[in-house]
């Protein structure tokens, strides 16, 4: 007992400096604890304002609506057969600049091995080639529009066809300036000012546009007062017999 009497204040001294043993680590463990806590916070932050952004169009239909010209507006059709008819036109001109370069040669040799005739037969056939065909092939893509812009502050659709010697024609129409005709022709869809043009309703990304340009949200006209007018008109003439 007397020796418990003399260790118990010794255990009771050596309570409290264990004690503070003990809350040092823990005070450590704490500031790391919160410093990994805001490490995490700051990650999912700048996670939060990298989903934040606006991601890029990624459909054809996106990239179609965001891509713009110059004071043209927005993109609302384009032609998917605009390379393939350009890959043709210069190659009809390429042949045709050929054609003409060779002309001469080929006129004196045609001369030398058959005379008369085979001049005439060569200069038929390579001028057909030369002169005939880029003028057929003009005749029937120029009415392809590769691009159609529209701008909505103007209320103005700008169409975008391919010249002759493979430059980008421009026409600025509104809807007042189309008229669709009753019996559409050879590779025309509508006319703009007695100008015709071409389209595929299909590759309109927003079909409204086509259906404001051939008029297809208008009322129909069923041509009631025509057809009253000209049976009276029918009726007074037989009257008159």
């Amino acid at each position: 007992m007397h020796s418990l009497r003399l260790a118990l204040p010794r255990i009771v001294r050596a309570i409290p400096s264990s004690s503070a043993l003990v809350r040092a680590p823990l005070g450590v463990i704490l500031r790391q604890n919160s410093c990994l806590l805001h490490q995490r916070q700051d990650s999912a932050t700048s996670m939060r304002m990298l989903c934040s952004k606006t991601a890029p169009p990624t459909s054809a239909q996106d990239a179609a609506k965001h891509t713009k010209d110059d004071n043209l507006g927005d993109r609302v059709y384009y032609g998917s057969l605009t390379p393939q008819i350009r890959a043709v036109k210069v190659f009809s001109l390429a042949t045709s600049i050929g054609g003409i370069v060779a002309q001469p040669i080929l006129l004196e040799q045609a001369s030398k091995v058959g005379g008369m005739p085979m001049i005439v037969a060569v200069c038929g056939f390579a001028g057909f080639f030369t002169f005939v065909t880029p003028i057929l092939l003009h005749l029937v893509t120029k009415r392809y529009i590769t691009d159609l812009h529209y701008d909505p502050s103007k209320q103005q659709y700008t169409a975008t066809t391919i010249t002759f010697f493979l430059q980008r024609e421009k026409t600025a129409f509104k809807i007042e300036d189309v008229t669709v005709p009753e019996v559409g022709g050879l590779f025309t869809t509508f006319l703009v000012k007695n100008k015709a043009f071409f389209v595929d309703p299909q590759l309109f990304p927003d079909p409204t546009h086509y259906i404001k340009i051939m008029g297809y949200d208008k009322p129909i006209d069923f041509k009631f007062e025509e057809a009253r007018q000209t049976s009276n008109s029918e009726e007074k003439e037989k009257q008159h017999r």
